[in-house]
């Protein structure tokens, strides 16, 4: 198996394990990566505002726990 078949396949079980609410939090940055144009969703439920609500709070209370994307390579 060659080392980015390996690769692939450490992300896929990664993917896998992750919750719902991080794999929605994931979907962005594989937008980004994928270089397809990023759809902003604009008819969100209350848990979706609820989850966008707090991270926007975490953000400000502890903003050295985030990563810009500008940071990422």
């Amino acid at each position: 198996m060659s080392k980015n078949a390996i690769l692939r396949q450490e992300i896929h079980e990664a993917i896998d394990a992750l919750s719902d609410r991080n794999l929605r939090a994931l979907r962005p940055l594989l937008t980004i990566l994928k270089d397809e144009p990023l759809v902003i969703e604009t008819d969100l439920t209350e848990e979706e505002r609820a989850l966008i609500a707090e991270g926007v709070k975490r953000y400000y209370e502890h903003p050295e726990d985030f990563v810009c994307l500008e940071n990422i390579s």
